[in-house]
């Protein structure tokens, strides 16, 4: 039987949006040659979409050999269009690399697994319920066949080194379990132009190996699919560089083709662990935000978490984490932010611009079972002023603006807390456990808040370039919390009376400290603003 062939490079399996609106599926060569007509990659999930941004970027940096530094970056940005040519004649120097089924070097897979027992693909697709493996999006089981086109397994495959949640795996000889990939560790934040060949580049930092930029990144640093076939069995070390980390082989995979019904599908997998990283994450990853945990402790050892997306409360709650340069002792932006603020100081990109900072993460459940709880992706405005600011007043006004809204969360939060003692004994345990959401003052609050703060993020851009007052658009945002709480909780009383009406006089204090705290707030929240504008 013929061997089936599926080459990345020039069958179509990459999904995009072009500027018209239109969508389209693209192959790697096809989407370096249409970049500066194409909107964005349209994948079927965010963990889909940041991995094949990963992998395009890798594939952009090992198909240049840089950019090596500002002004071929600069020519790259002033050019038209992607030097998809150079990227064809890379592709073309490593021959069946690329290629989804290849004998020898199947794309991002190891062929050594051909002697382990093949499982349902199903487990190569995260929302699919495979054993123990029980998902919130789908509710299959393992008896149902699964057959995926190479298209779609091409874009899981990729996906599954970064964002595979990890458990137990089936062994290659005797371990089992994997940790989580690096993916589910951090919030992978992009900035996004009007195009993908803006995105692309603006997410490319400078890259030299001979001057090990960025961090130590060598001439040892390869790309997953020109290392050649990896060693089945799981180990644990350092990247190469950072094209090694963007195609980190979390996992030892292998695809099983079939032709039984005449196309070429994918009905089958081997998945086993594969590298575990040895650096801590901020040493290495520049897609990353980073922040130091609160601590009175003095001693500087303290460990740096990731920024991560969480289910509610929005990613512009580390606006200043994410955007400004300042106070690298207790957190730190992303490199490749750094890298756009360095293009925008050096006249390549205009200070007035207003970029967008988009950020994918995945969620998984808390039971440790290796599922997949929630996908996430959100957006936040990055206007070029805010990016190269370095004035201490900007970080400290939107510390006090997060301040803010997390003290009234938190006073809402007390609210409901109050209200459910009132009839704490008229309910069984169950119902008692749910009560906090039975108020629906969290989700009433938060998710209100994030077209709001991106709008006061464009009017401190606006701030900063033109030099006007900042108190209006503070003053309008200190404005949007209050009333936003405000209204949840006015809501919820009017709701309660109806229904509680032998509680009133609960609910009539819990409302009279919820307002006390509120005007608290805010006046503190003023006090602290007129510190910051000094």
């Amino acid at each position: 039987m013929t061997r089936p062939s599926f080459d990345l490079s020039t069958e179509p399996w990459i999904p995009v949006v072009d500027r018209e609106g239109d969508s389209r599926t693209l192959s790697i060569i096809d989407v370096f040659r249409q970049a500066h007509d194409l909107r964005w990659i349209d994948a079927e999930a965010p963990p889909v979409a940041a991995a094949l941004h990963r992998l395009l970027l890798a594939v952009l940096h090992a198909g240049l050999g840089g950019p090596r530094d500002r002004k071929a970056w600069g020519s790259l940005w002033e050019a038209p269009e992607l030097p998809a040519e150079s990227v064809r004649k890379y592709i073309e120097s490593v021959p069946g690399a690329f290629d989804l089924f290849d004998a020898e070097r199947p794309f991002l897979q190891c062929p050594a697994l051909e002697t382990v027992d093949v499982r349902p693909v199903a487990q190569l697709v995260q929302f699919r319920a495979v054993g123990s493996n029980l998902t919130l999006f789908d509710h299959t089981t393992a008896g149902d066949r699964l057959a995926l086109t190479p298209a779609e397994a091409a874009r899981w495959l990729v996906t599954v080194q970064c964002y595979d949640p990890g458990g137990t795996k089936t062994p290659y000889e005797k371990v089992k379990n994997s940790s989580a990939g690096l993916g589910n560790r951090f919030g992978v934040v992009m900035a996004e132009g009007s195009t993908v060949k803006e995105t692309l580049l603006l997410n490319a930092h400078c890259y030299d190996p001979e001057y090990e930029i960025p961090w130590s990144s060598t001439h040892d640093d390869l790309p997953a699919w020109e290392a050649g076939p990896p060693n089945p069995r799981p180990e644990e070390r350092a990247p190469y560089g950072w094209l090694d980390l963007l195609t980190w082989p979390a996992r030892r995979v292998l695809l099983h083709p079939s032709t039984k019904s005449g196309d070429c599908t994918v009905d089958g997998v081997v998945i086993t662990p594969g590298v575990t990283l040895k650096n801590e994450l901020r040493q290495v990853e520049l897609m990353a935000a980073f922040e130091k945990p609160p601590s009175k402790s003095k001693k500087d050892d303290q460990p740096w978490n990731p920024v991560r997306l969480h289910e509610l409360r929005g990613v512009w709650r580390h606006a200043r984490k994410l955007l400004l340069a300042e106070d690298t002792r207790q957190h730190e932006r992303p490199k490749i932010l750094d890298h756009v603020s360095d293009q925008i100081e050096w006249g390549t990109l205009p200070v007035d611009a207003v970029f967008t900072i988009r950020v994918f993460g995945q969620q998984l459940d808390d039971s440790g079972g290796g599922s997949v709880y929630a996908w996430l992706q959100e957006q936040l405005p990055a206007p070029a002023a805010l990016l190269t600011n370095r004035q201490p007043w900007l970080g400290e006004v939107l510390g006090s603006c997060v301040a803010l809204a997390d003290n009234l969360g938190r006073a809402l939060d007390q609210f409901a807390n109050e209200c459910r003692k009132a009839f704490h004994a008229e309910h069984s345990t169950d119902a008692k456990r749910r009560a906090k959401h039975n108020f629906g003052l969290t989700q009433a609050y938060w998710p209100t808040l994030p077209t709001e703060f991106a709008t006061l993020l464009r009017a401190l851009g606006t701030v900063v370039v033109d030099r006007s007052p900042a108190k209006p658009p503070i003053n309008a945002w200190r404005d949007t919390v209050r009333s936003t709480a405000e209204d949840a909780v006015d809501r919820a009383v009017a709701q309660l009376r109806d229904r509680q009406a032998r509680h009133l006089a609960e609910i009539a204090a819990a409302y009279e400290e919820f307002r006390k705290s509120v005007f608290h707030h805010c006046r503190t929240f003023d006090d602290q603003i007129g510190r910051h504008l000094l």
